[in-house]
């Protein structure tokens, strides 16, 4: 696939994601677009795998996202990045996702998501995102209490340690859910 532009968001203290990518969606001069944060990288593999891609009657494609965390693989995701430019929309604040409409593919080879090379800006990040992620849970009806701010954190500790993410990163993403509920809490008080 010649008929593609690849966009990465440079912008400082993002607080809406979703309409940040829009943006550059707009802008987009071709058919077809690759979407990469700052902290991704695509593989060669997966540079190849994208030029020799026919997408036929595809109008987006999932791709594996290896997640490395302090310098060390810790497991795999998957994000919807590649697709037709016309084909939908980001949304959600944080946590985004690109809604595309029609059909939707999976890439065989993977981006390496490295999401953070230290404890200090991985903490800076998750208090950031969770006040965005708290907001948003607002905007979306849903609500906070003692029971989702108990039990969620314990929940995603318990995900991220099945999937062999390891110790550390579960306690930060449990963490990382406590925050957001917890911020959510206060929001509803006030």
């Amino acid at each position: 696939m010649n008929n593609f532009e690849t966009l990465t968001l440079y912008e400082k203290d993002i607080t809406d994601f979703a309409e940040a990518r829009n943006r550059l969606l707009i802008s987009a001069s071709h058919d077809w677009v690759l979407f990469l944060d700052t902290d991704e990288e695509v593989t060669k593999e997966l540079a190849r795998e994208i030029k020799d891609l026919d997408p036929k009657d595809f109008n987006g494609f999932y791709i594996k996202r290896k997640i490395v965390f302090l310098g060390k693989c810790i497991g795999e995701d998957k994000v919807l990045r590649l697709g037709k430019k016309d084909a939908g929309k980001w949304e959600r604040k944080v946590h985004e996702t690109w809604k595309i409409k029609g059909k939707v593919g999976t890439l065989k080879n993977s981006l390496v998501h490295n999401t953070s090379g230290d404890l200090h800006s991985y903490i800076d990040k998750m208090n950031t995102y969770s006040g965005i992620h708290a907001s948003e849970n607002m905007r979306e009806g849903k609500n906070s209490g003692i029971f989702k701010i108990v039990l969620f954190p314990k929940l995603k500790f318990i995900q991220n340690l099945f999937l062999g993410r390891g110790f550390v990163f579960s306690m930060l993403q449990s963490f990382h859910s406590f925050l957001g509920w917890a911020k959510q809490w206060e929001l509803q008080k006030d």
